[in-house]
């Protein structure tokens, strides 16, 4: 009939906005419409955060970032998950993360180290932000909470005669077939990340396993070779035999990647 709307998505599920009489006023009316829909159907955290992931992907974010980052907010939002964005006021921000800090952790029987909540926090803060540009809140209820305590600057490092010890050991554990020995040693002898280890594939080792490509690194420097040392070539073509290309070297139970951690 000659008027204009907009279809908008919300929580997965297209509706239309009312019509209007030029494109300018039906995006208006789009705007009013969805705030409306927000107020008598306020997004849960959880929705916020699954809505998020997309928003991850669609940036290019790698999936075992998503997933990191994923499980941060889950932590940091646990006891909230079910409960409206808009009910995350900065009172109730700011408990979450006096929680996180001070609460021991399940698999340590701890409390979190300054760096991991921290950077809990920054994700969160991230994450809420984000939230704001969807209009789910006015404004960032963690936007003044400090991180507390000082972060750690690098991570102790082996001596030699310990980095020995350690190589020793691995070997001995490589032999006897154990795969996590022989992730460590990649990491120890070709200063290969983490995350790029439980990447590699078999058609990653190369030249009769004298190299070791790294296509999916973290960033575009980070693409290269890797001279393998003599040691470590029988367990990765070992490891590699009968496999096909696309393959992990170094595969969890199930078939897929080990958590970098």
């Amino acid at each position: 009939n000659g008027g204009w709307r907009c279809q908008l998505k919300i929580n997965g599920r297209r509706t239309w906005a009312p019509m209007a009489d030029s494109p300018q006023r039906a995006e208006q009316l789009a705007e009013r419409f969805r705030d409306g829909l927000f107020v008598a159907n306020p997004v849960t955290v959880q929705e916020a955060i699954e809505e998020y992931r997309g928003h991850l992907s669609t940036k290019g974010n790698k999936a075992d970032s998503i997933d990191n980052t994923t499980t941060k907010l889950r932590r940091f939002f646990g006891p909230v998950l079910g409960s409206p964005v808009l009910r995350v006021t900065k009172a109730r921000a700011a408990a979450l993360y006096e929680d996180l800090r001070t609460c021991p952790s399940a698999r340590t029987g701890k409390p979190l180290a300054t760096d991991s909540h921290r950077n809990i926090l920054a994700e969160s803060k991230t994450f809420l932000a984000w939230c704001v540009t969807r209009r789910w809140l006015s404004s960032n209820p963690l936007a003044e909470v400090k991180g507390v305590g000082k972060r750690r600057h690098g991570k102790p490092q082996l001596r030699i005669d310990e980095g020995r010890a350690l190589r020793d050991v691995c070997h001995r554990l490589a032999m006897a077939g154990e795969d996590g020995p022989i992730a460590v040693l990649m990491a120890m002898l070709m200063g290969m990340r983490a995350g790029e280890v439980v990447r590699c594939t078999v058609r990653d080792l190369d030249d009769g396993g004298r190299l070791l490509w790294i296509a999916d690194a973290k960033t575009e420097a980070g693409k290269r070779a890797i001279e393998v040392p003599h040691e470590l070539r029988p367990y990765l073509l070992t490891r590699s035999q009968g496999k096909p290309h696309d393959a992990l070297l170094l595969p969890a139970k199930q078939g897929g990647p080990h958590w970098r951690d």
